[in-house]
């Protein structure tokens, strides 16, 4: 048997507390179960597939390029990594599937909570199992709520309601 593989995906823009619970969860999936040190792929969006899944358009062009977000998603999993044994790639996705629909040897998909990554989840298994793979576990990160008890997302971010660590944002 080989080393877990944990895939999750996302934009990964503001990169918040969120997102940090979402890779602790992946690396958790991978070190500490099975064979062996682990795996974490972490597909990033392609900026031409970030904007397509935009629920408000008008944050397309907050987006940032490929390349910046890479490099900030890159240094906070060096940041986290050191706390566990899996080892980390990123890989740039353009599609709503990603490595995990292609990826015969994954074994977990790390999701958020929320309805719709549960959707997704769901709807990606049923494209592995089309193509004779076996379906993914799924591993649902934590809700991190911001100090106002709602959940911190990157909408919210760019609406200017909450930062990054889901402090509340003056209005003035």
């Amino acid at each position: 048997m080989t080393a877990r593989i944990a895939i999750l995906g996302g934009t990964f823009t503001p990169l918040h507390n969120g997102h940090r619970a979402l890779l602790h969860t992946a690396f958790q999936t991978a070190s500490h179960d099975g064979n062996g040190d682990g795996h974490v792929i972490v597909g990033l969006t392609a900026e031409s597939l970030a904007r397509e899944t935009r629920s408000d358009p008008a944050h397309a062009d907050m987006l940032g390029s490929f390349a910046e977000r890479e490099g900030t998603l890159s240094e906070t999993l060096e940041r986290i990594a050191g706390a566990y044994t899996a080892s980390w790639e990123i890989v740039k996705i353009t599609d709503t599937y990603g490595p995990a629909a292609t990826r015969r040897d994954a074994d977990a998909l790390v999701v958020a909570p929320d309805g719709k990554a549960q959707q997704r989840a769901q709807s990606l298994n049923d494209e592995r199992l089309r193509r004779g793979y076996h379906p993914l576990e799924i591993h649902t990160s934590p809700f991190v709520v911001a100090k106002d008890g709602l959940r911190i997302s990157s909408t919210r971010i760019r609406n200017g309601e909450i930062d990054a660590q889901g402090r509340l944002l003056d209005d003035d």
